[in-house]
């Protein structure tokens, strides 16, 4: 069974974008808002490690540090 992500303080870089980091194994969830002309907005999230970005259709399973570097 794989541990669960603690995400810290959200940081927003800009007021449609808000980064939270895992403090166990340093996964990076973005979420974004974005107008696009017409009514509501579009949402997503994207998943990051260090500059790659993670394609998956679900949050990614949290892998501490500890258990990532025995792999």
């Amino acid at each position: 069974m794989s541990a669960r992500h603690r995400w810290g303080e959200a940081e927003r870089p800009t007021r449609f974008k808000t980064e939270r980091q895992c403090v166990k194994c340093g996964l990076v969830k973005v979420t974004r808002h974005e107008n696009t002309g017409g009514p509501g907005e579009t949402h997503w999230t994207e998943f990051w490690r260090g500059l790659e970005r993670i394609e998956c259709e679900a949050t990614p399973p949290c892998q501490p540090v500890e258990e990532a570097a025995h792999v």
